[in-house]
């Protein structure tokens, strides 16, 4: 069975060199209670809904055989007995109930991916595989990096970077850049937080720099986890260790949050508010003390 992609984004310009096609992934093996795509962290299909689509015609109340659909002034679904059987998405003529994953051959992303192959060649773009986590699909996006080398497509991959370093080995060198995401460096936090220890993304940083793989490290700023005083100094010795002279900072934002409403995910509501400019001056300031260049993604 090939692995369910969420969404498919064309013209990218946030995801790596020029414009891009990014191919989202579902399936993650972390919890982030900051998640910015809560509907890619399982592997299955999931049942989305949009109230603000909702036309109260209630056909999937009367559509759905397993009586997981209720309607008690407003549409509910209880996941714990849904089918997946997809009928509610039919009748659903507004698109307020929808699948979120789709099963895709290498042969149809490839599809995708070429429409805009004139768009890469002209602004040094090219594809980026994303997530949830794409390295738990790592025979599948071997198959689509070898395709994509074949036509000349610069690729980039998106990693939280736990991942088996044997098995990554194989795509390594047809990626020519690697995004990878450094989050707590404490190993009992990162654990209680993200509910996996992170020994193996330490080693894989490592593994990586020593490669001299076409590696970027980027730290996501959020607050309370890890934008604080005890996480940041942490990261500074873990660059430290790993010879690692840059990082790229990724502001919070909320956005995610919404969509977790949408297919009733289990992380919190944050409600941070955004960092304010001279918040983030700080942040760089930081790290340039520490002589670590910093790159902001905004």
């Amino acid at each position: 069975m090939s692995p369910l992609v969420f969404d498919i984004q064309r013209f990218s310009i946030h995801d790596g060199p020029g414009i891009r096609t990014v191919i989202f992934f579902k399936g993650c093996n972390l919890e982030c209670p900051w998640c910015q795509n809560p509907e890619s962290i399982s592997l299955k299909p999931e049942i989305a809904y949009y109230p603000n689509k909702c036309i109260d015609s209630r056909d999937c109340v009367t559509t759905c055989a397993h009586n997981a659909i209720s309607f008690n002034d407003k549409i509910g679904i209880n996941r714990d007995i849904c089918a997946r059987c997809e009928k509610c998405t039919v009748t659903c003529f507004s698109e307020a109930i929808r699948v979120i994953g789709k099963e895709y051959t290498v042969k149809e992303l490839m599809h995708e991916i070429l429409q805009d192959l004139d768009y890469y060649n002209a602004s040094g773009g090219g594809v980026t595989f994303s997530g949830g986590e794409p390295t738990m699909h790592i025979d599948f996006i071997y198959e689509l990096l070898v395709q994509c080398k074949s036509h000349g497509i610069q690729t980039n991959i998106e990693t939280n970077g736990l991942f088996s370093w044997n098995k990554f080995q194989k795509i390594l060198p047809l990626l020519d850049l690697i995004y990878f995401d450094i989050k707590i460096a404490d190993c009992s936090e990162h654990k209680k937080y993200l509910s996996r220890s992170n020994e193996k993304i330490h080693f894989n940083m490592q593994q990586l720099v020593e490669a001299k793989a076409p590696v970027q490290f980027r730290l996501p700023l959020i607050p309370e986890y890890t934008a604080t005083n005890k996480n940041l100094t942490g990261v500074v010795k873990l660059l430290n260790k790993c010879k690692i002279e840059a990082i790229h900072l990724l502001p919070y934002h909320s956005m995610g949050e919404g969509k977790g409403e949408k297919v009733a995910s289990c992380l919190p509501k944050l409600g941070f508010n955004p960092f304010s400019s001279s918040e983030i001056k700080g942040l760089e300031l930081f790290f340039e003390n520490e002589n670590i260049q910093t790159l902001l993604y905004r």
